[in-house]
């Protein structure tokens, strides 16, 4: 048996003394080392971390951490290695990809030490985009693991490199080891031993293949075609002696500790045996002993995979393994190509602040919308919910920074999305990569009110960034399940094959995308609790307030569809020109109320039974299409808006900032309540954001934010204020421990967006200290995390949920359009810049996008005097010429930019005295 001290250091480990981090220090727990985003960090095991490994099109899903756990999926039903968790990550042996060394002074020395790689060693991890290289100290060896997933190759390459840093020659035997699930994620805890038996492996001189006999469903087994691989040779492309198939095997008597295929009493095998049928698999490749001399390395590979339906494709993921990265070279290669691609994905946006720390951290900031939109919401160690694909809110976000660099392709998603909406308002709310609908992830009955808002949101900045208006008349189908009148009722009638609204006539219904930004929006305003506020149903953007379905109202989300309603009106209005009336569902009459029969919307009642006339005349959907006119529909809508209006500025509390929520007992949730403070940010960030809360309202939130929901000590903006017990009326939220989750955490998305809605309404210097907080932050060393804006961060200020957040879209959407004021009127390019001393490092910002054919680079210049709350602009000058400008605004019209010859166009933007001195302090 292995010593505890020679094999895995365990004795050594427990009596060093571990360096201590200082919370003290402003400083990251990186260090960047280029101008590329490529950073290090220094004993990254003090850290539960993990970084994402994929390829462009995120076929393959990996997860790996510094001690390198995680696991390798390509969706939930093919997982390569274990499902991994938080938890896992840093202390489930069995989710590591592990490397033994046998190291020895002399070939027939008795005395020897088995190293395990995956255990610190002076450790220092770099990463870059998007690989992972540990680099350890083991004396008298150096050594270099590093793992990526080739941008144009679904498999995960593993490299290990060692060198002897010794005087004399070293002698090693190296070992491979990781166990393979091969099979879905819910096998798990559901017939794990039992979808064992179904394990078959094949061997060969370079790889282990797993192909289990069936697919165990007990809804119906199916026989299983996908292949589960490994590929295992060290340099000059020289194969393994010999593999441990099986962990049954690898251990021995012994166990994940102490395995006897680290000791003389096993032997590796080359030919697959019976006794491996029906056992749980490991990748475990011996490879020839080595004598290495002073300061010489050697390289070990390994390759991990799926190959999918291999009986019916010709198009084998192993083969093209194979043939791109069967050599060391091929794989340095691959390497570089892959380091390559992911830059130049990041360079359609350029950011220079003149500071390489937050240069730095923006690159990663800008390539987490891309991996949200190749991992969904699952699939990394904090997600372990869900099963693939983005939520429908997580979709919209993300097209917002699409927009900034790919309009065609965000206009793509706008019209695939939009057919996810039921003709009832709802939605489904996952999306899965094949841009498939699901219902739901869980399979659960539940609407989210504020999915109403989000298309129209991003379909108004696709409108402003293109001026192409006829976007609203494409149409689309509707999505249709056995969800009827907003998932209150089953249909238990329905039995299509497909998910497609069907008329009377079984004909597929189409309406045009104007029809289905309608239909959000109108279900939703007739949808009202006693109180006339849109009801709550089962959520909002804050998941945890699901408690309140029968009484509950979000205030907060009403005053944003109240501000879609107005806006809706300024785009009819754009169409007259082209048009007087436009053919919609002959349903929408109802809804459409002051066309046909005005009705009282002070009445709660009212709106209700209108509401349901409407869902059960759509149950069976005549098909007919009728003309309305544009002028009619727009006095519809704005007296909709106008009513909204008024009764939300009812929510306006004494206190100082606007109740945001009825619960379900029909009770204002925020206030003064026994004496205790009871205010949440999103009540106040939608009023703003919306434009109907005044000035002097504002003033207050800001003085109200600061006092209640800043935290002295770290900086941030908490959700909400703790409201000191459990409030079963209102939602789960309030069962988590204070300063988690939606129970008070800094939670980022909320903050950048109250950021967003403090500049967009001119406070400038109260925006930017919202949206400086996040940076600050995530720059710490409390954080305890890699460059990213994580989900939220906890009360000591230690970041979680790492990478998969919409507060990345929003954040990059911000700095441009509201921080950098780069913005579109009718596809024009509007400068308006909300930008004072606090944001530049130096004189100068510079940025670099693409506009239609065009790369703009445009710089912001500053004077020597600061301080002050706002610059306005002085003089903007493109391509050397002085461009028509006021203090506030800069608008550069489309044909100038046609006109000009070079596809590199140079816009200066000079920067003087603000609008006025700062005089107000909060």
């Amino acid at each position: 048996m292995l010593k505890h001290d020679s094999c895995f250091r365990l004795k050594r480990l427990s009596s060093q003394t571990l360096p201590v981090i200082n919370y003290t220090s402003g400083n990251m727990i990186y260090e960047f080392i280029d101008k590329k985003g490529t950073f290090r960090v220094k004993n990254p095991q003090l850290y539960n971390l993990y970084l994402p490994l994929t390829d462009k099109e995120g076929k393959l899903l990996s997860s790996i951490s510094p001690n390198l756990g995680g696991d390798i999926k390509s969706d939930n039903n093919h997982f390569l290695t274990i499902p991994a968790t938080i938890e896992d990550v840093k202390n489930n042996l069995l989710c590591r990809r592990e490397f033994f060394l046998n190291v020895r002074g002399s070939l027939s020395s008795k005395k020897s030490k088995t190293v395990r790689l995956s255990l610190p060693y002076d450790d220092t991890v770099e990463i870059g985009f998007l690989y992972q290289k540990v680099i350890k100290r083991v004396k008298p060896l150096l050594v270099e693991i590093t793992n990526f997933v080739p941008y144009d190759t679904p498999v995960e390459v593993m490299r290990v490199r060692i060198k002897n840093c010794s005087g004399g020659p070293v002698y090693i035997t190296p070992t491979s080891f990781m166990p393979l699930y091969g099979r879905r994620e819910n096998n798990l805890r559901d017939h794990r031993h039992v979808s064992s038996l179904l394990n078959r492996i094949f061997l060969d001189k370079y790889a282990l293949y797993l192909k289990p006999t069936l697919i165990f469903d007990e809804k119906g087994h199916k026989k299983n075609k996908d292949i589960y691989f490994a590929l295992g040779f060290e340099e000059s492309c020289k194969p393994c002696v010999g593999q441990f198939p099986t962990l049954e095997y690898f251990f021995g008597k012994g166990d994940i500790l102490y395995p006897e295929a680290m000791t003389s009493k096993i032997r590796p095998v080359r030919k697959k045996s019976r006794d491996f049928e029906g056992k749980e698999v490991c990748a475990s490749f011996r490879f020839k002993d080595k004598k290495l001399k002073k300061e010489e390395a050697v390289n070990y590979f390994l390759i991990y995979g799926i190959e999918k339906n291999r009986e019916s494709t010709n198009k084998f993921t192993l083969q093209k393994a194979l043939n791109r990265l069967n050599s060391p070279k091929k794989i340095e290669e691959k390497l570089v190509q892959t380091q390559t691609y992911w830059l130049d994905y990041l360079s359609n946006l350029s950011f220079d602040f003149k500071d390489k720390n937050f240069n730095n951290w923006l690159e990663w900031v800008k390539i987490q919308p891309r991996l949200r939109k190749l991992f969904g919401c699952s699939f990394l160690p904090h997600f372990d919910y869900g099963k693939g694909g983005r939520g429908w809110r997580d979709l919209w976000q993300d097209a917002l920074s699409l927009l900034l660099q790919e309009p065609e392709e965000a206009r793509t998603i706008i019209i695939n999305s939009l057919r996810g909406v039921r003709i009832d308002g709802s939605n489904a709310t996952i999306i899965t990569p094949d841009n498939d609908f699901i219902s739901d992830r869980n399979k659960i009955s539940r609407v989210w009110m504020d999915h109403g808002i989000w298309p129209f949101l991003t379909l108004q900045s696709y409108m402003e960034r293109t001026a192409d208006l006829s976007i609203l008349e494409i149409p689309l189908t509707y999505f249709r399940d056995h969800l009827i009148k907003r998932s209150g009722q089953k249909d238990t009638s329905f039995s299509q094959n497909d998910y497609l609204l069907r008329d009377i006539k079984k004909r597929v219904y189409k309406g045009s995308i104007l029809e289905h930004i309608l239909i959000q929006h109108l279900t939703s305003f007739f949808n009202v609790n006693e109180h006339n506020i849109i009801k709550l149903e089962n959520a909002d953007w804050n998941d945890g307030l699901d408690m309140a379905s029968a009484k509950g109202g979000s205030v907060a989300f009403s005053f944003m569809y109240a501000s879609n309603l107005k806006s809706l009106c300024l785009y009819l209005q754009r169409l007259k020109p082209k048009k007087t009336k436009v053919y919609l569902l002959k349903e929408l009459k109802i809804l459409l109320d002051r066309i046909n029969k005005p009705l009282n919307y002070n009445n709660p009642g009212e709106k209700n039974a209108t509401l349901e006339e409407y869902f059960e005349k759509t149950i069976r959907l005549s098909g007919e299409k009728i003309p309305f006119s544009i002028d009619k529909i727009i006095t519809d809508l704005r007296y909709k808006h106008e009513h909204l209006a008024q009764r939300l500025q009812k929510e306006w509390l004494k206190e100082g900032f606007f109740n945001g929520y009825y619960d379900n007992k029909g009770r204002r949730a925020e206030g003064i309540k026994a004496n205790r403070v009871r205010l949440m940010l999103a009540s106040q960030v939608f009023p703003i954001m919306s434009g109907f809360a005044e000035k002097y309202q504002i003033e207050k939130i800001w003085k109200t934010a600061e006092k209640y929901l800043k935290d002295k000590d770290l900086g941030g903006f908490r959700l909400n204020t703790d409201f000191g017990s459990l409030y079963m009326e209102l939602g789960r939220a309030f069962g988590f421990s204070y300063g988690d989750k939606e129970n008070g955490a800094f939670f980022n998305h909320m903050i950048i967006m109250f950021a967003n809605s403090l500049l967009k309404r001119g406070f400038v210097k109260e925006g930017l200290t919202a949206l400086s907080s996040v940076y600050k932050m995530a720059n710490s060393a409390r954080a305890e995390i890699y460059p990213m804006i994580p989900e939220y961060f906890n009360n000591r200020g230690k970041g979680l949920y790492l990478y998969l957040t919409g507060s990345a879209s929003w954040y990059v959407y911000t700095l441009i359009r509201e921080v950098l004021g780069i913005k579109y009127s009718h596809g024009d390019i509007l400068l308006q810049p909300a930008l004072n001393s606090s944001i530049f490092f130096s004189k100068s910002i510079d940025f670099r996008f693409q506009y239609e054919d065009k790369n703009i680079n445009i710089s912001f210049m500053i004077g020597n005097k600061a301080g002050f709350d706002k610059y306005r602009i002085k003089k903007a000058v493109m391509e050397g010429k002085i461009l028509p400008s006021k203090p506030e605004r800069c608008l550069i019209k489309k044909n100038v930019l046609k006109k000009c010859k070079s596809k590199e166009i140079s816009l200066k933007v000079f920067l003087g005295y603000p609008l006025q001195p700062d005089k107000k302090k909060f």
